[in-house]
């Protein structure tokens, strides 16, 4: 028999199964797409229970996508999962170990469990993959603060900074360190700064007040917290401006 003839035979032999695996193949992918986008518009919509479980059955079709578990991680964040968030991030990276997202938001969740040395090694792995990220760098520093190394803290701040100026969060942050480490005028500057970037942080006029107090500036401090006052004020007012003026009818 001809070689060639051979061959064509075992083809045309196994190929019904061969279309039938790829069949069943492209179904599975095809659902799994499905169920993703409907997962997604969930997540978008703030129905994360239903995002979870739409995840959850988009991974026992794949099996193996790093992207699925880390999406999935995210819905149950927001569900306050934090311990199954930090789970399915574990197994993202184990996946895909150069996952970066994945190490920051299991970085995240351990944050939120207040287990500060794992979020500070999460947040540290992130970095090692990503060193441009200034939220990593800003939330490492606030890692590392939660265990009251507020010296290191104040590094990552400051690279944070050096990266992006404008980052109000960083200076407020690296404010409240110096304060924790008692250099008061290294805080004033820091929440000062702050100010510059957003003058309409009501919570920053305090922080500056209360470090003017402890440095015995009572008046420029009586100042900062009148301005505190005022954007207290308007954002009532701007809140009350929201509230409809007809009355609710209350059906019994």
């Amino acid at each position: 028999m001809n070689p060639d003839d051979r061959t064509i035979r075992i083809i045309a032999r196994y190929l019904p199964v061969i279309l039938l695996v790829f069949a069943i193949f492209l179904s599975g992918c095809t659902e799994t797409d499905r169920l993703s986008d409907e997962a997604k518009a969930s997540f978008e919509s703030g129905r994360y229970a239903e995002a979870a479980s739409l995840y959850d059955q988009a991974i026992r079709l794949s099996g193996t996508n790093s992207q699925l578990y880390y999406l999935k991680g995210k819905a149950l964040l927001e569900l306050v999962r934090y311990k199954d968030a930090i789970e399915a991030f574990t197994t993202a990276i184990r996946l895909k170990p150069d996952y970066h997202e994945a190490w920051f938001m299991k970085g995240r969740a351990s944050y939120m469990m207040g287990d500060y040395d794992e979020a500070v090694r999460s947040f540290y792995k992130a970095i090692e993959l990503d060193k441009a990220n200034t939220e990593y760098w800003y939330n490492r520093g606030i890692a590392l603060s939660g265990r009251g190394q507020y010296d290191l803290a104040i590094e990552h701040f400051d690279k944070v900074i050096q990266m992006k100026p404008a980052m109000e969060k960083a200076w407020s942050s690296r404010g409240y360190a110096y304060v924790m480490e008692k250099n008061y005028p290294e805080a004033l500057f820091s929440f000062e700064e702050a100010l510059k970037i957003n003058p309409g942080n009501a919570e920053n006029w305090i922080n500056k007040a209360s470090v003017l107090r402890v440095l015995g500036r009572t008046d420029e401090a009586d100042i900062a917290i009148g301005q505190a006052n005022l954007l207290y004020k308007k954002q009532g007012e701007d809140i009350a401006r929201k509230i409809p003026k007809t009355p609710i009818s209350i059906v019994p």
